[in-house]
């Protein structure tokens, strides 16, 4: 069949001696650099530098998926190129579904290393973090991105000249994943966001971040698009490490972290890093007896951060999922992906601030709307027959991503102050884990339905998001409980070690 494809490829097609078509002039002005589908952990709401990583990843997936074409897969550069056009040609359809599913494991395998190595070091940047400060803790994953955005924009700077194996852009993300990634980072972020606010504003202090966040995201998408007709794909990863430098430089001047490390302690920072007590700690605090319903609300809570991140691994094959079942370019996707992340910065801003400010909704109430929006998403998505009921499903639900800062405030208010970093760490290490699960499960889905039904992962994350329903709903019942506790004998809402 690879000889038949290679025959078929009509005269009008580009010449075989042409760049990656990523570089090719007539792919850039259909191209813009978007947020890649498979989102951050929903229940803990991404940093900009995170986003930063994701402004650029679906260009790199186009890029991945050509090199894997050729490079790997063998196949003509001409016919190679048109996929991922609005070519009609037989022969494309198949190759698709030939490149598609070894291009999902590249993917798979990438989602994994940012996964498990950025969970490990949080588990010890945690505790760490309560003792010598905030800042170094968001500094050294900036430092991991900057490292591997310069990687990929020099391995795409030599897929000009020479066919780049593909799994060498999984290389280039070793140094984000070892230095502790979005994990470490978010973290960090949540904790110092904690330090500083109080109960009354700490929903809606996180909702802006969000809500801004999304925003620098798309202005991201809007500009990429331009930045890569005037320039090329090198320049804009270039251009990305450029902005995590800039962001990492005003942490590190302009912002006064809110713990103060001991001036006799400084000098044995990086030797604390990885004590092996800082595992304790962290199992201390997620184990050891809660008064009231407390240690239960805290476990239910990380666990539907856990299930979010499982159903949103569909994220994973959805930007392949568009270009099989609709035909998208690269160009329709950023479109779409530009609406979602509006939607999103809308109800963090518009949706939080009406129900909580306004209308006073409890945060359990904000959450339970979030989770039900994840649910009827993911099935619109697993139903829609065009491409514009995509955007349907994105315009009614906008309040996904709003349970990360409901959840995170209620958090926030049971556990000591002291223990807020650990609690982020392990939650985020726990949810960014199941990527181990949820990329293989949803890329295994995929790869076993792409011919004849590619939206049934969608039902399947939709099934995996009503879960949370019941987990919310729970919660909910345990902080009646507490605030009924607390009502007869105030000293039984206070932490159990105090009573002790």
């Amino acid at each position: 069949m690879r000889s038949d494809m290679h025959r078929s490829v009509s005269l009008d097609s580009r010449s075989s001696d042409e760049d990656t078509p990523l570089l090719a002039a007539p792919r850039l002005t259909s191209m813009a650099a978007t947020a890649i589908a498979a989102a951050a952990a929903p229940a803990a709401p991404p940093s900009s530098t995170s986003e930063g990583a994701k402004v650029s990843s679906v260009v790199l997936a186009d890029q991945i998926i050509y090199q894997s074409c050729v490079v790997t897969l063998g196949y003509d550069r001409a016919l190679c190129a048109q996929l991922g056009t609005k070519s009609n040609s037989t022969d494309v359809a198949q190759l698709e579904t030939i490149v598609q599913p070894y291009a999902a494991k590249i993917t798979m395998v990438n989602t994994i290393l940012m996964s498990v190595l950025p969970a490990l070091c949080a588990l010890f940047m945690g505790p760490w973090s309560d003792k010598y400060g905030r800042k170094p803790a968001m500094i050294v994953p900036s430092v991991g991105f900057i490292t591997t955005y310069v990687m990929i924009g020099i391995l795409s700077l030599l897929s000009k000249h020479f066919l780049v194996d593909p799994w060498c852009y999984v290389v280039a993300h070793i140094p984000a994943a070892i230095l502790g990634g979005s994990t470490v980072l978010m973290a960090a972020i949540f904790s110092y966001l904690t330090d500083t606010t109080n109960e009354s504003n700490r929903t809606v202090r996180i909702g802006i971040l969000q809500a801004c966040t999304m925003l620098g995201a798309f202005v991201g998408l809007l500009s990429s698009s331009f930045i890569l007709q005037w320039t090329n794909v090198p320049t804009m990863f270039f251009l990305s490490a450029g902005t995590v430098s800039a962001s990492s430089a005003f942490l590190y001047f302009c912002l006064e972290d809110s713990i103060k490390p001991d001036a006799s302690m400084v000098h044995r920072q990086v030797r604390e890093i990885f004590r092996l007590s800082h595992l304790c700690e962290l199992l201390t605090t997620f184990f050891k007896k809660r008064s009231s319903y407390d240690r239960g609300i805290v476990w239910l809570t990380i666990s539907i951060g856990v299930v979010t991140v499982l159903g949103a691994g569909g994220g994973t094959v959805f930007f392949l999922y568009t270009r099989r079942r609709f035909g998208w370019t690269i160009q329709e996707f950023t479109i779409w992906q530009a609406v979602e992340l509006l939607s999103i910065v809308a109800g963090n801003v518009i949706g939080i601030s009406v129900l909580k400010t306004l209308l006073k909704l409890p945060d359990i109430w904000l959450a339970l709307l979030s989770v039900l929006n994840y649910a009827l998403d993911a099935l619109i998505k697993g139903l829609a027959q065009q491409g514009w009921e995509l955007f349907l499903a994105t315009g009614i639900t906008p309040l996904k991503a709003t349970e990360g800062a409901a959840l995170m405030a209620i958090c926030s208010a049971i556990i000591p102050s002291s223990e807020i970093a650990k609690f982020y760490s392990i939650a985020m290490a726990l949810t960014n884990t199941v990527s181990l699960a949820s990329a293989p499960l949803f890329t295994y889905i995929y790869n076993a339905t792409v011919a004849t039904s590619p939206q049934v992962f969608n039902f399947v994350s939709s099934g995996i998001f009503s879960l949370n329903v019941v987990l919310v709903g729970v919660i909910a019942v345990l902080l009646r409980k507490r605030r009924k506790a607390a009502q007869a004998d105030p000293l039984f809402a206070q932490d159990s070690e105090i009573l002790t």
